[in-house]
């Protein structure tokens, strides 16, 4: 059985809806969700672009390449071999690096208008 039965309907004019829309698909909500979450109090942000998720993807195999190495040093009471050790250093030193490109450091805004 559902759980939402009250319907609500409301007016927009044309600004008002496009304003919504974009807030919409800016959140990755549908209109439904969207405004339970307003309702509700949420401070609602924008969906996160592509390129985060596949640094949070890196992240996690980096974190799980961490944690091997660490039971292999643990198992072997502390011996870990350099060459094991440089490949993840460097991949976190140039994950990093990326990070800071995307999320840090200023980019110039594509002119739009013309100018």
């Amino acid at each position: 059985m559902r759980n939402r039965n009250i319907k609500i309907n409301v007016f927009l004019n044309e600004d008002e809806n496009k304003i919504l829309n974009e807030k919409v698909k800016r959140s990755g909500l549908n209109k439904s969700e969207f405004f339970r979450k307003i309702i509700l109090d949420y401070q609602l942000k924008e969906k996160p672009d592509e390129k985060f998720y596949e640094i949070l993807s890196q992240l996690r195999g980096m974190a799980t390449n961490l944690n091997q190495m660490a039971r292999t040093y643990n198992k072997y009471q502390g011996y870990m071999r350099e060459d094991k050790i440089n490949p993840l250093l460097n991949q976190i030193q140039n994950f990093i690096l990326a990070l800071q490109e995307v999320y840090l450091i200023p980019q110039k805004e594509k002119n739009v208008s013309g100018w």
